[in-house]
């Protein structure tokens, strides 16, 4: 009887350990998305300078988050009217963004023996890596809530496992280094349809308030129904296929009076082509959102200029980053734990494991 009223003893301060652990961790939960509620919001407005600005501008880089029909085939990186407008980039920048161009395609060695990986991203001309970055969210004309709650999987992301995938390319493996920063809100009369002049106004309207170089990065939120192009038939454009090319993207642009700014272009990810498939963790819009943010962010860390790393030796893969292999045509992908909190979000490519993954 006795033994019996020990073990009764400690099973109960067993449970009473586990609920005390349960409560913990629902209360960090709780917390951060707290924090996600409490997030620090500057409310911006753009002005004559943000629009002189954005047409004094070199080296001017994006690379596309193709739509999902057009990821498979490898088409198209880097939008050529773009890299072709800006005379002071190098050849080499050129052929790093551009899967679609002849002269890069020939430069593509032959496939070695057995025991090579050519989807393995590689950088010859040791390109610009973050090892740490504050991401600056940019909303446009709609509040956080629009896309679900940025802010928080990207508070949760930074404390993650899954952040350090980066770890081999950057040559880092300390913790939150990738953290959030005050956001923006801008409220502006827009055109149904915006080019890279448009984009580049909101960036540097948000880059002079809060910073420029490689400690910033802007994520630019576009809510749902406004369209954005990179050249006349190369545009996030739902509502016309024709044209239909991207899902998002990610750049960097060197501003004539505050220098050198990294942004991604986050247009609204619930549309067909771009949206993970359903059932997801936390549903379309935060799934979709966080997966597509994921990708621009990483793919920021591991090549923000264009010429880090990237494919180079496998001509079905050529031009394609870190996020761009793992995309599935479907938008299917499995959930996993970011910190606690799950979600249905797209991998990320490792060399050390030749495949997508989760884990570093």
């Amino acid at each position: 009887m006795k033994l019996f009223r020990v073990s009764r003893i400690s099973i109960a301060f067993a449970l009473l350990f586990l609920l005390a652990g349960s409560l913990k961790f629902s209360g960090a939960a709780a917390q951060n998305e707290s924090a996600t509620a409490q997030e620090s919001v500057q409310s911006l407005q753009v002005s004559a300078n943000d629009e002189i600005a954005a047409g004094n501008v070199a080296e001017h880089h994006v690379h596309l988050h193709p739509l999902r029909s057009r990821a498979a085939a490898r088409q198209l990186y880097e939008d050529p009217e773009i890299r072709h407008a800006n005379p002071q980039a190098g050849p080499s920048e050129t052929e790093a963004g551009s899967g679609a161009s002849s002269s890069a395609i020939s430069t593509v060695p032959v496939v070695p023996p057995p025991g090579f990986y050519p989807a393995d991203l590689s950088d010859p001309m040791h390109g610009k890596v973050l090892t740490t970055v504050q991401s600056n969210n940019v909303y446009i004309n709609c509040a956080a809530s629009c896309w679900g709650t940025p802010s928080g999987f990207l508070s949760r992301l930074a404390v993650s496992n899954f952040i350090h995938v980066t770890d081999e390319y950057v040559g880092a493996t300390g913790n939150n280094r990738y953290t959030v920063g005050t956001a923006t809100s801008i409220n502006t009369t827009l055109p149904a349809k915006l080019n890279p002049s448009n984009i580049l106004q909101l960036v540097h309207t948000a880059a002079r308030a809060h910073g420029s170089g490689y400690d910033h990065v802007y994520h630019i939120f576009l809510r749902s129904g406004v369209d954005v192009c990179t050249s006349a038939n190369t545009c996030y454009s739902p509502d016309n296929t024709s044209t239909f090319v991207f899902c998002a993207y990610h750049g960097s642009v060197n501003f004539q009076d505050i220098g050198h700014v990294l942004y991604s272009v986050e247009p609204y990810q619930n549309v067909p082509g771009c949206s993970v498939a359903q059932p997801s963790a936390n549903g379309p819009v935060v799934d979709s959102t966080s997966s597509t943010l994921s990708h621009e962010l990483i793919e920021t860390i591991t090549d923000p200029d264009g010429n880090a790393w990237f494919a180079q030796n496998s001509l079905v893969e050529y031009g394609a980053e870190i996020g761009d292999i793992c995309e599935n045509p479907f938008g299917k992908y499995g959930s996993f734990a970011i910190s606690g909190k799950s979600y249905t979000i797209q991998p990320e490519y490792s060399n050390k494991f030749h495949s997508c993954a989760t884990t570093p």
